[in-house]
């Protein structure tokens, strides 16, 4: 079986939605989870999952485990997919999975999108549509498993149609993702498209990158310092800049960012 331990999955990179379809005669498209990525290898009644750094995170879940193997129907197998945790039907933050324990009404809930070995069988070899005929026999949905919903296109407008579904949804976005082998480590076959949520924050201190390939900032909102964020801009101390970010969540009486990124300096609230 694949060493899990070191093995690094297919990561999500970001691009041209239009250009990517352009150089792929078809893609599939995937509402985008917002959980933990984890590797699943199921042996027999034994299950172990492992993070993308190669950790074992077994422990973590518990006696759901226990659940999730009832729903798959193979004796040796590795499946990629998220760890998230739902409450009433929705999928909360990924940072509820890095909770200590569930709150009521909460449970963790293994999103299975790929699997990568059958037996002796490298499936992730084989192209996408393959993998996903095989995902479709193998796994029985239950409490805590299921598999993510996909729809093959060639058309723009359909992409851009789902996305917009999933956002109303409250979804995280969508990935996209072409019919090739899966690429272990690389981000250039699967592509993610999500909103793009800003907020206008205030430099009030910086210092170089290790690399000296830019700086990084310190952000403020008034007197709560929010975080830092790293960028090429040369910022000066005071100056006024658009932030993008992944997520806002609180933190004692102010809040972080997930994912910052200075998009911009605002000239017009200098």
């Amino acid at each position: 079986m694949i060493d899990l331990t070191k093995f690094k999955p297919q990561l999500v990179g970001e691009g041209d939605l239009g250009i990517f379809l352009y150089n792929n005669d078809g893609v599939f498209v995937e509402p985008k989870i917002d959980g933990v990525r984890m590797l699943c290898l199921k042996r027999g009644d034994e299950i172990r999952f492992f993070a993308r750094s190669g950790a074992d995170w077994t422990k973590r879940f518990g006696d759901v485990g226990k659940e999730i193997v009832k729903g798959i129907h193979a004796d040796n197998i590795i499946l990629d997919g998220e760890m998230a945790v739902v409450k009433k039907g929705n999928v909360l933050s990924s940072n509820s999975v890095l909770q200590k324990k569930l709150l009521k009404g909460q449970k963790f809930v293994y999103f299975v999108f790929d699997v990568l070995q059958i037996e002796e069988e490298l499936l992730y070899k084989d192209p996408l549509l393959s993998r996903k005929q095989h995902l479709g026999l193998l796994i029985e949905e239950n409490e805590h498993l299921c598999n993510v919903p996909f729809f093959c296109t060639n058309t723009i407008v359909d992409i851009q149609e789902f996305y917009k579904k999933m956002i109303e949804k409250g979804i995280e976005g969508i990935v996209v993702k072409n019919c090739s082998a899966y690429h272990p480590g690389s981000r250039y076959n699967w592509i993610k498209k999500k909103p793009l949520r800003t907020v206008d924050l205030q430099v009030i201190s910086r210092k170089n990158r290790k690399d000296n390939n830019g700086w990084i900032y310190t952000l403020a909102e008034g007197e709560k310092i929010i975080g830092t964020a790293s960028s090429k801009f040369d910022i000066t101390n005071g100056q006024i800049v658009e932030v993008g970010y992944d997520m806002k969540y609180e933190k004692g009486n102010s809040y972080k960012l997930r994912f910052p990124k200075i998009i911009r300096v605002r000239e017009d609230k200098q």
